[in-house]
């Protein structure tokens, strides 16, 4: 079985460094990172360390502006990218899908399988 690895991205918000710090208690085996999104080579970092997922703050304005999703989705499209919404209480998980379409058809068909 492959160890999860797991990033927090953050640029020092306190609830995506304590949620780091809860989940080093229970993760196991798995591999946790922190990357601080303010630095330079944060995006490559991330993308470098190919994770299984990477957990955010949605309310982190500078993680989003520094680190884009669709970036990161096409860098890593198996990625899971699980947003923290503490305001909201819940969490978003985004994940990506690649298909390929030669006709307008083509993305007919993909968005109907979606209804």
């Amino acid at each position: 079985m492959t160890q999860a690895k797991i990033v927090v991205l953050s640029s020092r918000s306190l609830l995506a460094e304590g949620v780091a710090a809860r989940l080093r208690q229970f993760l196991g085996e798995a591999e946790l990172s922190l990357i601080d999104a303010r630095q330079p080579d944060a995006l490559q970092d991330v993308i470098a360390a190919a994770p299984t997922a990477v957990i955010l703050d949605a309310g982190d304005e500078e993680v989003s502006r520094l680190a884009p999703l669709g970036v990161l989705l096409t860098a890593l499209p198996a990625l899971r990218i699980v947003r923290l919404d503490a305001q909201r209480e819940e969490i978003q998980v985004v994940t990506s899908q690649r298909r390929e379409i030669a006709q307008a058809r083509d993305l007919i068909e993909i968005l109907d399988s979606m209804v």
